[in-house]
C-alpha cells in the first residue's frame, strides 16, 4: 500500500526507497514504494520528528550568538551527516547542537562548498531531511544560489528528486516576496534553469513536474546557446524526447540552436522524422545563418533527410539562406552529386547572385559535380550562363584558381571561351589579373590551363582604347616582373634538387647493381667490369643514370649562374635550367626502377610489380614536370594533350591542389569592385608554393 502525505495540491510520497515509476489510471506518475508501512505509523513517525526539530529550535533560542568559526564547523558537521547518515542520525546531531549552539544560524549558514544545508539535502536525495529543513530554514534560502549559481531546486533537478522538487515548489508558493515562476526561471552560472539540469541528467519525471508548473523555460537558451529541447538530443533518452517533442510549442520562441539541426548533426534520423510528424513548424526552423534542415543536410551529405522531401516540405528546398543559397547550391558547393539530382526537380536554379549550380561547383572546385552537371541534359545547358556580375562558370573557376575544374569546362564543346564579364574580361584575362596580384602555384596552374586553350577578348581593344598603348602581357613577361627575392627562393630550391640528383646519380655510377667482377671470380680481361654487363636492363640503368647525372649538372650550373643581382639574367638562367631538370628527374626515377628490377630478377612477380608500379609513378612525375610547358595543352598536340590531361588530374588530386574554397561573406564586401578580383580569404592556402 502506498503512503502519501498531502501537501497543498501535491501528493508527496513519504519513503526514500523507490523502485519503479508507473502511470496510474488518470495519467499521473505515482512512485511505488519498496517497503510498505501503515499510514498511521508513518504519520506518527513524521509528527515525532517534527516535534523534535521544533523543540531543538526552541531550545537553541536561549543560546547566545556564536562565533562564526564555530557556526561553520557545526554546519560542516551537519553537512557530513546529511551526505553519509540517515534522518535519525541527523536528528540526534541536531538535538546535541541545540543545547550549546545557535541552531538557526547553523541551518541558515550558506558558506559551505555546495551552498547551504538545504542545497546539500536537495542534491544528495535525502528527501526526509530536506522536508525537515524546508520548514525550518529562513525563507530566502529557498531561492538562494551557491557559488555555481545553483538554487536547491537546481540541485534537486540534477539529482532527479521528484519528491524534493515537489517540496521545494510547494514551499516556494508560501513565500511572500517570491513568485513560484521566479524560482523556476532562475539560471545558474551556465545559464541553466532547473529544467535544463533535469534534461541534462535524464530525469524525465522531474522534467514533467517542472513543465506542469511553467512551460516558459523550455524556450530559453543557456550559455551554450542550447535550449532544453536541444540538450535532450545528447541524452538519447526516448522518455525525455517523448516529453519534450510532444509539447505544443511555438518554434519562433525557441532561443539558441534549432533542435532539428542538432538531430541532423547527430544522425538521429528517427527523431527528425518524429519532429516532422508532430510539429512541422519545428522541423522548418532556420539557424542563425538562415539555413533550414535541408541546407544543413545538403552540407553534411545527410541523404536520409531528403526522404522527407515531400509535397508539404518542398517549399523548404526553395528557401534561401542569408548567403542567398538554396539547398541545391549548398549540395553543389560541397560536391554532393546525389543530392543535386534529388533537389533539382523541386528547386529553383539561381541563388542571390544569379549563380546556377554549375557556377557554384566551378567556384568551389568541385570537379565531380561539374562533370555531372555538364553530362546532365538540362543542367549542362547552363555552361555559358552569366551571373549578376557577368561571370560564367569558367570565369568563376579562373577567379578562384580551380585548375582541376577548368579542364572539364574547357573540354566541353559548348563552352564559349571569349565571353566577357561586366569588366570586359575573358576567363584568361581574369586568371592573368589574379596572378598579377599574387603569385601562387595554384594560380599559376590555372593560368597555364587557360593560356593555350582560351582566348584574349577580341573586343578588349575596342572597349578599352588605352590597352592599345601596350602589348598584352604574356606569361613570360609576367615572370620577368617577379621580384628578386621571390626568384632567389625558387632558384635555391631548384639548385638543391639538382645537387641532390647529381650526388645520387654520381654515387650510383660507382655502385652499380650486382657489383663488379673481383680477382678470384673473373678472368683477367673482365676484372673490374660490372657483373651484369650483358643484361639489357643494366644497359637501360646505365643510360638513364648517365642522362640524369649530366642533366642535373647542367641545371646546377645554370642555377649557380642565376645567383646574381640582375633579375632578368637570373630569370633567363632559371628558364634554361628547366629542361635539363625536367629530363633529370624522370631519368633518375627510370634508373632506380631498372636497377631494382634487375637485382630482384630471380623473383619474377616481385620484379614485375616493382617495374609497373614504378612506371606509374614515373608518369606522374613526368606529368608534373610537363606542367611547366603549357604549349603541350594546345589542340594541335592532341595525343600529348590528352596524356598530360590525365597526368595533370592525377597530380592535382594526389598533392591536394584541386580546389580553393572562397569565403562567401567576404565576397559580398567586394561586390562593388571588379568582378575579376578574388575575394579575400583569411584561411591559409596550403597549396601555395
Amino acid at each position: 500500500m502506498d503512503v502519501k502525505l498531502s501537501i497543498g495540491e501535491e501528493d508527496v510520497v513519504m519513503n526514500n526507497s523507490i523502485t519503479e515509476v508507473k502511470k496510474d489510471e488518470g495519467g499521473a506518475f505515482v512512485e511505488m514504494l519498496e517497503d510498505e508501512m501503515d499510514p498511521l505509523e508513518e504519520e506518527e513517525i513524521w509528527r515525532s520528528r517534527r516535534e523534535r526539530m521544533n523543540s531543538a529550535l526552541a531550545a537553541a533560542q536561549t543560546v547566545l550568538r556564536q562565533d562564526p568559526a564555530k557556526v561553520y564547523a557545526a554546519a560542516r558537521r551537519l553537512a557530513d551527516v546529511i551526505k553519509e547518515a540517515d534522518i535519525e542520525e541527523f536528528m540526534s546531531v541536531i538535538e546535541r547542537l541545540a543545547c550549546h549552539s545557535d541552531l538557526s544560524a547553523i541551518l541558515s549558514f550558506e558558506g559551505l562548498s555546495r551552498g547551504s544545508l538545504l542545497h546539500i539535502a536537495a542534491g544528495t536525495g535525502k528527501d526526509d531531511i530536506l522536508r525537515l529543513l524546508v520548514d525550518s530554514v529562513a525563507d530566502h534560502l529557498i531561492a538562494a544560489q551557491n557559488d555555481w549559481g545553483d538554487t536547491p531546486l537546481h540541485l534537486a533537478a540534477k539529482a532527479g528528486g521528484s519528491r524534493a522538487t515537489a517540496m521545494l515548489i510547494h514551499r516556494a508558493r508560501d513565500l511572500p516576496n517570491i513568485e513560484i515562476k521566479y524560482l523556476l526561471r532562475m539560471k545558474n552560472k551556465h545559464g541553466n534553469t532547473a529544467l535544463h539540469e533535469a534534461v541534462l541528467n535524464c530525469h524525465a519525471n522531474v522534467v514533467r513536474r517542472l513543465l506542469r508548473e511553467d512551460l516558459e523555460p523550455v524556450y530559453w537558451k543557456n550559455a551554450d546557446q542550447k535550449s532544453p529541447l536541444y540538450l535532450a538530443l545528447d541524452t538519447r533518452d526516448s522518455a525525455i524526447h517523448d516529453v519534450l517533442f510532444s509539447l505544443s510549442l511555438e518554434p519562433s520562441r525557441i532561443e539558441g540552436l534549432p533542435p532539428v539541426h542538432g538531430a541532423i548533426m547527430r544522425k538521429e534520423y528517427d527523431l527528425v522524422v518524429e519532429i516532422s510528424k508532430k510539429n512541422m513548424k519545428l522541423f522548418a526552423m532556420a539557424d542563425s545563418g538562415g539555413g533550414n534542415a535541408f541546407h544543413l543536410a545538403a552540407y553534411k551529405n545527410r541523404t536520409p533527410i531528403f526522404e522527407l522531401l515531400r509535397p508539404e516540405t518542398e517549399y523548404l528546398a526553395r528557401e534561401k539562406d542569408m548567403d542567398g543559397h538554396l539547398p541545391i547550391h549548398i549540395a553543389s558547393k560541397m560536391g554532393h552529386v546525389e543530392l543535386i539530382e534529388k533537389l533539382y526537380p523541386v528547386s529553383h536554379l539561381l541563388n542571390r547572385r544569379g549563380q546556377t549550380v554549375l557556377h557554384v561547383a566551378a567556384k568551389y572546385g568541385r570537379t565531380s559535380a561539374v562533370r555531372y552537371i555538364l553530362r546532365h541534359p538540362e543542367l549542362g545547358m547552363l555552361i555559358n550562363e552569366r551571373d549578376h556580375d557577368g561571370n560564367t562558370p569558367l570565369h568563376l573557376a579562373a577567379i578562384h584558381s580551380q585548375p582541376a575544374t577548368l579542364i572539364p569546362l574547357m573540354q566541353d564543346e559548348r563552352i564559349q571561351l571569349i565571353l566577357l564579364n561586366h569588366e570586359c574580361l575573358t576567363a584568361l584575362d581574369v586568371a592573368l589579373e589574379s596572378m598579377r596580384r599574387e603569385y601562387a602555384f595554384r594560380k599559376l596552374m590555372a593560368f597555364m590551363v587557360l593560356e593555350y586553350m582560351s582566348a584574349v577578348s577580341i573586343d578588349l581593344l575596342v572597349l578599352r582604347p588605352e590597352a592599345r598603348d601596350k602589348a598584352y602581357p604574356t606569361y613570360e613577361e609576367f615572370e620577368k616582373k617577379t621580384n628578386m627575392e621571390q626568384a632567389k627562393d625558387v632558384i635555391n630550391t631548384r639548385l638543391l634538387v639538382a645537387a641532390l640528383v647529381a650526388t645520387v646519380t654520381f654515387a650510383a655510377g660507382f655502385a652499380v647493381p650486382g657489383g663488379f667482377n673481383s680477382l678470384d671470380k673473373a678472368s683477367k680481361d673482365k676484372l673490374g667490369m660490372a657483373m651484369m654487363l650483358d643484361k639489357t636492363m643494366f644497359h637501360a640503368f646505365v643510360i638513364c643514370n648517365t642522362i640524369a647525372m649530366f642533366c642535373s649538372m647542367i641545371a646546377a650550373v645554370n642555377l649557380m649562374m642565376a645567383q646574381q643581382c640582375d633579375v632578368l639574367k637570373a630569370v633567363a638562367a632559371y628558364q634554361h635550367s628547366k629542361l635539363p631538370l625536367t629530363i633529370a628527374l624522370p631519368a633518375m626515377s627510370a634508373a632506380f626502377i631498372t636497377g631494382v628490377t634487375l637485382t630482384v630478377g630471380k623473383l619474377p612477380w616481385l620484379a614485375h610489380s616493382i617495374f609497373y608500379l614504378g612506371l606509374v609513378f614515373l608518369l606522374v612525375i613526368l606529368g608534373a614536370k610537363l606542367l611547366e610547358y603549357p604549349q603541350f595543352f594546345c589542340s594541335r598536340y592532341r595525343p600529348i594533350r590528352l596524356t598530360i590531361f590525365w597526368l595533370f588530374l592525377a597530380y592535382i588530386n594526389w598533392w591536394g591542389v584541386e580546389r580553393h574554397l572562397p569565403n562567401d561573406s567576404e565576397e559580398d564586401e567586394k561586390a562593388s569592385g571588379t568582378s575579376a578580383s578574388q575575394p579575400l580569404d583569411g584561411a591559409v592556402e596550403s597549396n601555395d608554393l
